[in-house]
C-alpha cells in the first residue's frame, strides 16, 4: 500500500509538472502526453466571475524534471485553471484510494 501512495504521488507531481501545447481546442494534451485538459464551460464562468478574460494567454516558467533551465510554458487563464483543477483531483483521488482497506478475506498480499 505504501508503494501504491507513492507512485500516486509520484503521478499527481508529473501531472501537476506536465505543460500544455496549444492546439486551438477545448482539450489540451501535454507535451509529453501525460495530461489532458478539458476547459469546461464551468472553468470559463468562474473565470468570467473573477472579473478576467478566459481567453487571455498567460506564459509561466516552469522547471522541468531532469533539467535545471526553467521552460516557457504559454496558455489561455482557462487552460491552466482546467490544469490547476485537474491537478487537484488526481491528488485527491490519490489521497482517498490511499485511505481504503480491503474487505476482510479479499485476499491480496
Amino acid at each position: 500500500m505504501k508503494l501504491t501512495l507513492q507512485f500516486a504521488a509520484l503521478a499527481a507531481v508529473g501531472c501537476i509538472a506536465a505543460a500544455c501545447s496549444s492546439s486551438g481546442t477545448g482539450t489540451r494534451l501535454a507535451s509529453g502526453g501525460t495530461q489532458m485538459v478539458q476547459v469546461t464551460p464551468e472553468v470559463r464562468a468562474e473565470i468570467r466571475r473573477q472579473g478576467h478574460d478566459p481567453d487571455e494567454e498567460i506564459c509561466k516558467r516552469e522547471e522541468q524534471m531532469g533539467s535545471t533551465i526553467p521552460r516557457k510554458i504559454c496558455a489561455t487563464r482557462a487552460e491552466w485553471a482546467a490544469r490547476t483543477r485537474s491537478s487537484q483531483d488526481g491528488v485527491r483521488d490519490a489521497q482517498n484510494n490511499a485511505l481504503r482497506t480491503r474487505a476482510p478475506g479479499a485476499g491480496g498480499g
